[in-house]
């Protein structure tokens, strides 16, 4: 099997589709606690809406580690608020900046 010249992308984005799916029932995505991210000590900047950014990230569902598409929606010095749609769901979660490439 040949792979697509018009969507040469489509295999790959199916590939981390069913990897996510079988992490995710594995169990439920974690996120980094309230006392890692020290909000009240670190500001918090917030992506404008209209100028999405968009990375992989290391995610964790239950045990299973995934690299993943990610939208990153906010970040620390620290730590970044990353969002990905699953099966028709909304996940976010927190994970340190050092599991996060950008894109670009």
């Amino acid at each position: 099997m040949g792979s697509s010249r018009r969507y040469p992308d489509h295999g790959e984005k199916l590939r981390e589709e069913r990897e996510l799916r079988e992490a995710a029932a594995r169990g439920p995505l974690q996120s980094l606690t309230t006392e890692q991210l020290a909000l009240t000590r670190s500001p918090v900047t917030v992506a404008p809406p209209r100028a999405p950014i968009s990375g992989t990230a290391w995610l964790r569902f239950g045990d299973t580690d995934v690299r993943a598409t990610v939208r990153i929606d906010r970040w620390t010095e620290r730590a970044v608020g990353v969002e990905l749609e699953l099966d028709g769901k909304q996940l976010r979660c927190w994970v340190w900046r050092g599991a996060v490439m950008f894109a670009g």
